[in-house]
């Protein structure tokens, strides 16, 4: 009977749904709670996705699988969050008509996702691609949110100046946001308590510079808004950085209070290792200040267990996507043998056909050849550069050959700088080529992930500065 009842109401809701235009079906997946998401949201939201298929509403499913990977990214199932992001490029969700909302919440979700598992390089290009045209954009929701990430990543890797301008920033608009003069933004519960958090992270990069009395500030202005929205996130992120001040004012019962508060939304909601490390490396090292030695045992052992299952975590992440790129690469050779075969029949026949032709016409030439115009040719130059480019394109072995025939100098002036394998070369020239990311991806049957691992592992080869583009650098190479 329940069973029955279940499937009622989805109908009832698809139906209702299906009504919904794209905007009204957006606000939909922004209104379901993300703090406390777990499968009953997760599953809401894919019937959303549906509903958005069947009416084509792309940047909505786009959104949807963000969400779903938002909320495995709180959760630590990084293997689920990442499948959801690749999703949104896999089903071609991506184009010229995109919303510029989408696009950035997929760089921001890479962000998040790179930062996770220690790549912080890949972690900030990811915000690099998008960085002018946020601000672009003057949109104060945005705005936060860039420079409250990269906040985050510079704290993680020890620039605490660099982090303190980032959480100014992203302070000053999240308050702009919640100001909403003119009614320019959408506000909503899961934004509104996001553009909260800023007070409080402004409060431990003020303690983590040895600044208690800044910090102090923004510690009690963060609980008096803590007041004014009911929110488990908000709730989480003021008290783990009101119990650190606490405890670096030597206030224990205080400090204790809040991190206990801590302790138990991380046990409940938040399965993420950096927030579970957090609060257990803080509860341990309050602890350790008092002497009770049963309690730092106690949080000795959770520290392990969370990086325990943090390790095994990544590694089976690590493993399923050496898999899934194994299979791709299966996958392809087949196709490309296939392609391979279809091809070679194909030009079998042309060339029948070119010999039967040619006979045919030797025999039977018209007496008036001589008065037919002879079409434009290219030149040697035009003509073998589209050959270069062709080669590329199809991943031919002899296209590397071809490459340094055109541009002599190229590979020499290379290895003059560092010495590289003949893949490296190839792959070098195809950035000379001014070929894509993606399109480099696509000509060579690796992932868009592998290429930008590629040109990061270059740069760090070839000593290219990171403040230059990459593509402009290989184009003085050889001029």
């Amino acid at each position: 009977m329940m069973k029955k009842l279940t499937v009622l109401f989805f109908l009832i809701s698809s139906f209702f749904y299906s009504q919904q235009t794209e905007q009204e079906m957006k606000n939909i997946l922004f209104d379901i709670e993300f703090s406390t998401a777990g499968p009953k949201e997760i599953e809401k939201i894919d019937s959303l996705i549906k509903v958005c298929k069947q009416n084509s509403y792309n940047d909505c499913v786009a959104l949807g699988y963000l969400k779903i990977a938002n909320i495995y990214n709180r959760n630590s199932d990084m293997k689920r969050s990442f499948y959801y992001t690749d999703k949104v490029e896999k089903e071609n969700l991506i184009n010229s008509d995109t919303d510029f909302e989408v696009i950035f919440y997929l760089h921001l979700q890479r962000s998040l996702l790179y930062q996770k598992l220690g790549e912080r390089v890949t972690s900030l290009k990811q915000l690099d691609e998008m960085y002018d045209k946020v601000m672009q954009t003057n949109n104060a929701y945005f705005i936060y949110l860039i420079n409250w990430q990269y906040a985050g990543i510079y704290n993680e890797i020890n620039k605490k100046e660099l982090a303190l301008k980032h959480y100014k920033t992203a302070y000053k608009y999240s308050k702009i946001y919640r100001e909403n003069k003119g009614e320019l933004y959408r506000i909503d519960k899961n934004r509104l308590s996001n553009s909260y958090k800023t007070s409080p992270y402004l409060a431990g990069i003020y303690l983590d510079l040895n600044k208690p009395d800044s910090a102090k500030i923004y510690i009690e202005e963060a609980i008096q808004n803590e007041k004014k929205i009911d929110e488990i996130g908000i709730r989480y992120i003021t008290s783990y950085y009101a119990g650190r001040y606490f405890k670096s004012i030597k206030q224990i019962p205080e400090a204790q209070h809040h991190l206990w508060i801590c302790k138990n939304i991380a046990n409940n909601y938040y399965k993420s290792e950096n927030y579970q490390k957090s609060v257990a490396m803080e509860l341990k090292s309050l602890y350790e200040s008092t002497g009770q030695k049963d309690s730092i045992a106690y949080y000795s052992n959770w520290l392990l267990e969370i990086e325990s299952s943090n390790k095994n975590q990544n590694q089976l992440l690590n493993d399923t996507v050496d898999k899934q790129n194994e299979l791709e690469t299966n996958k392809i050779k087949k196709e490309t043998k296939n392609l391979f075969f279809i091809l070679s029949v194909s030009v079998a026949v042309c060339i029948l056909f070119i010999f039967l032709f040619l006979y045919y016409y030797r025999k039977h030439k018209s007496k008036n050849l001589d008065k037919i115009d002879i079409p434009h040719q290219p030149s040697v130059d035009e003509s073998a550069f589209k050959e270069i480019i062709q080669l590329a394109k199809e991943n031919n072995p002899e296209f590397l050959t071809r490459f340094n025939e055109y541009y002599p100098h190229f590979s020499e002036k290379l290895l003059k700088i560092s010495p590289l394998k003949i893949s490296e070369i190839r792959f070098c020239a195809y950035i000379y080529l001014n070929f894509s990311t993606k399109e480099i991806a696509e000509y060579t049957f690796t992932s868009v992930r592998t290429v930008q691992t590629k040109k990061y592992n270059l740069r760090k080869k070839m000593n290219i500065p990171g403040d230059m583009d990459i593509y402009v650098w290989f184009s003085k190479l050889v001029k």
